[in-house]
């Protein structure tokens, strides 16, 4: 898609708007004629156009019919017409300077994306559902686990294909993310994040080539780059900040989403969470007044914002937290919307109600490929299991599917990055309530930090920290860079907690241990993936995943989307997560 923009704006030549190499801005035009304004966007083959003054009837309708596909125009003034055109979106921008263009910019994009995408195969949808009631998941990770009960509940048969072991069966290295990493997981609107940068006059980030003891993210030590870690390093620094900022909206709008989607789970389903340490509201704490300042704008802008704290009521309500107060670690905090589980416990009560309901689990299931005919459509699975026939297939594959990925639209677009978690006990701390610390310009700047219980129902506290990304890689990471992750997290335990008391032996085995980690599924944009495509038997073949730190937050949300699929229906991820997003924005030509 290629964009024009007239405005005069100070400033744009030194931001990052015009990186994609897609986007001109031509404020010479502004006192043109339009016959001349009309010849550069034919010359530019521009589908959309950013202005002062909307243009004449015919200028436009002479645009329209220079060529295939919509075209979108926002400007400062005018007057759209009573009937506007299918194939003409306009939208009247508040000013003229460069947020207003940013926010024309993210207009477009987003618009074009849910017009144009996912195409094909299902860009004609709503049409009759598939009719088999069958569906075959692969990942038994929390995202399927809840998509299964929204399924079963909708009349859906279920099969659940997992490669690890039974959960609790084996140590946490067999497992992926979810049952892997350890008991605690949150919600909140922002879990799911978007780290791209989103300063127009700041430079692209490079935390992926920077080792972690440096402050950066690179965990796979000094081996070369594959030529798809080299593709997925470009793509996240060549994202504008005003795209990063659009790609960041979708993501809380899910967020949004799947916050009713938890809701409606914790009223229907209490049995699920009365084991599992539930505890609503999260404090957020940070090391820095200026980021402190910005999150709480941050929180008020998505409404997540539950109550404001001086410092004076944090060490009242929360005495655990006075030494790191009084010593300057915190700079201050408030209260936000959101909730604590501990996952494994919560896991492992779903499953029981799934299996209930009649699902069938089968565990050391490694699904090692996905059979396609010449071309590329979905003839199999290499499961070594006979399953149920002409059955719809959703993966969720986590950081590790690469072989059910591969030959989609989704194939090398999961790579993994790293999180560590460590344990205290809460009994001399006596949190009530799961934190969130930021600390700007620490190896593990981002803690959560969740009230939990062990397995004798002893009162601990879960931390987890820490970002390492593998690549594709995501069982060889560097050593010494996993040391000063375990290290990160020490020093942020000692400097909020230095009075916690030793963690007892729990009867668990699973609770034993000094540091661990799992590794998270993530894409170049922060986005997740979604793509559906259909199977050589008339069924649906779906992928979801790369959700980063938010596949838990994230799962109601992406249960939704997977029943619209199997129904036939539009949801607004099929498009806003689809895995060509930033491809078809950037570099497609018109279609």
């Amino acid at each position: 898609m290629k964009i024009m923009i007239t405005l005069p704006v100070a400033d744009m030549t030194k931001s990052d708007f015009l990186r994609l190499g897609n986007i001109v801005h031509r404020p010479d035009l502004a006192g043109r004629s339009e016959e001349h304004l009309l010849e550069e966007l034919a010359a530019h083959g521009a589908d959309g156009l950013i202005t002062a003054r909307r243009p004449a009837p015919e200028t436009l309708a002479a645009w329209r019919r220079s060529g295939p596909g919509r075209r979108f125009l926002a400007y400062t003034i005018g007057i759209p017409p009573r009937d506007a055109p299918d194939d003409l979106a306009e939208l009247q921008l508040t000013g003229g300077d460069l947020a207003a263009v940013g926010d024309a910019l993210r207009w477009i994009e987003r618009q074009s994306t849910l017009g144009r995408l996912p195409h094909p195969p299902h860009g004609s949808r709503p049409v009759d559902p598939p009719r088999s009631r069958d569906v075959v998941l692969i990942g038994a990770g929390i995202v399927n686990l809840i998509t299964a009960l929204a399924l079963l509940e909708d009349g859906f048969r279920i099969t659940v294909l997992d490669g690890s072991p039974a959960p609790s069966e084996k140590d946490w290295q067999a497992y992926g993310c979810t049952h892997a990493g350890d008991d605690a997981r949150m919600f909140t609107l922002t879990e799911m994040d978007d780290y791209s940068n989103q300063d127009p006059f700041g430079r692209p980030l490079d935390l992926f080539r920077v080792p972690v003891d440096r402050c950066g993210w690179r965990a796979y030590g000094d081996r070369p780059l594959s030529p798809a870690e080299q593709d997925f390093l470009r793509d996240y620094e060549r994202i504008p900040s005003w795209l990063a900022r659009g790609y960041n909206d979708d993501i809380f709008g899910f967020a949004a989403e799947a916050l009713d989607g938890w809701r409606t789970l914790q009223r229907e389903h209490p049995e699920l969470f009365a084991e599992s340490a539930l505890t609503h509201g999260i404090l957020r704490l940070y090391g820095d007044r200026d980021h402190l300042a910005a999150s709480l704008e941050r929180h008020r802008r998505i409404g997540a914002l539950q109550r404001e704290l001086t410092n004076h009521q944090l060490v009242a309500e929360y005495p655990g937290l006075a030494h790191a107060i009084g010593e300057g670690e915190l700079a201050g905090g408030f209260l936000a919307l959101g909730f604590t589980v501990n996952v494994h416990k919560f896991c492992r009560a779903l499953i029981e109600r799934l299996e209930s309901l009649g699902a069938v689990f089968q565990w050391d299931t490694t699904v090692a490929g996905v059979q396609r005919d010449a071309r590329g459509t979905v003839t199999g699975l290499d499961a070594g299991r006979e399953l149920p026939p002409g059955a719809h297939v959703v993966a969720s594959p986590g950081a590790y599917g690469h072989a059910v990925l591969a030959g989609s639209a989704c194939e090398a677009k999961i790579h993994g990055v790293l999180g560590g978690w460590s344990r205290i006990s809460n009994a001399s701390v006596g949190l009530s309530q799961s934190l969130k610390v930021a600390r700007k310009g620490h190896v593990t700047e981002d803690a959560n930090i969740t009230v939990a219980v062990d397995g004798d129902g002893r009162d601990v506290l879960i931390v987890g920290s820490g970002y390492g990304y593998l690549g594709e890689a995501v069982e060889e990471p560097d050593q010494a860079q996993l040391d000063t992750i375990r290290l990160g997290i020490a020093d942020t335990i000692t400097r909020l907690f230095p009075g916690h008391g030793p963690l007892p032996a729990s009867a668990d085995p699973a609770d034993n241990y000094g540091f661990k980690y799992c590794v998270r599924p993530w894409t170049a944009t922060s986005l997740g993936l979604y793509h559906a495509e259909a199977t050589a038997w008339g069924s649906e073949f779906v992928i979801n995943g790369g959700h980063n730190t938010g596949g838990f937050a994230q799962s109601p949300a992406v249960a939704g989307a997977v029943l619209a699929t199997l129904r036939g229906e539009h949801h607004p991820m099929h498009a806003l997560y689809h895995p060509r997003r930033l491809a078809a924005f950037a570099d497609d030509r018109r279609s």
